[in-house]
């Protein structure tokens, strides 16, 4: 089993007019539940490392944001930038020396704009890139399970069974409202395999270690295509270290 937690950058409601943040990035961070535990031991131990304490102790944030952290904004404005980057570094890199799959789709707002859509964005662009990305989540499951199986069974002529799937977590305090999302997961008709459940589950970021790091992803994906030719080396860690698999510009 795959639990696959949703992470999102750039997303400015209904306006469409953020020229610092031009696009709506949507990631699925996949981690299989054999690593969950380790991940999450790693994570604080990194963060005790650099904070002196866990997080949501005093003294302590109660949850890592990429932008503060690289920005040095809030409980980061003292640090110097080697170690902010240092600190990121070592999160990203659970991710890379584990080459834990990430899923992207991303919206461009001004071809979203531009191309008449802007009747429909009072539902925001959450719709369409989430809609995507749980498309794009469905085929590498496919691709996924069709690796695992042997050759005795790709030639047997057989229906073959499923042997991963793959739960969706959503944050709680993020996008639409978890009826929403659990009504257009439910209504997407494209998904043959069944190896993605019909039901998201939902928690508090700040109580997510992956959480967390799926935002951190969707923040360095939404740098690198808002400025793609300025330097970005969390995101070509993430790109060299096979941890980004999948990256699906909306079509509107």
């Amino acid at each position: 089993m795959y639990l696959v937690y949703l992470g999102e950058s750039g997303n400015t409601g209904t306006s469409l007019n953020d020229p610092n943040q031009p696009h709506h990035v949507y990631v699925g961070l996949m981690v299989h539940e054999d690593q969950w535990n380790e991940i999450k031991v790693l994570f604080s131990q990194i963060c005790y490392l650099y904070l002196g304490r866990s997080l949501g102790e005093a003294g302590a944030p109660t949850e890592l944001q990429a932008a503060d952290i690289v920005q040095g904004k809030g409980f980061f404005s003292s640090w110097t930038k080697t170690r902010r980057l240092q600190f990121i570094d070592a999160l990203l890199d659970i991710l890379i020396q584990r080459q834990t799959p990430l899923i992207a789709a991303y919206v461009d707002k001004q071809e979203y704009a531009s191309d008449g859509q802007e009747d429909n964005r009072h539902q925001g662009l959450w719709e369409p890139a989430f809609s995507r990305l749980v498309f794009s989540l469905d085929i590498y499951m496919d691709e996924l399970n069709m690796a695992l199986m042997s050759s005795e069974e790709m030639h047997s002529g057989e229906l073959w069974k499923i042997k991963e799937r793959a739960a969706i977590i959503a944050d709680l305090g993020k996008g639409a409202g978890p009826q929403l999302m659990q009504q257009l997961l439910k209504s997407e008709t494209d998904l043959p395999t069944g190896a993605v459940l019909e039901n998201i589950h939902f928690v508090c970021s700040q109580d997510s270690h992956c959480t967390q790091l799926a935002d951190m992803c969707a923040y360095f994906l939404r740098r690198q295509l808002h400025q793609p030719s300025r330097p970005n080396p969390q995101y070509t860690a993430l790109e060299e270290g096979h941890v980004l698999q999948v990256l699906y510009q909306v079509q509107t």
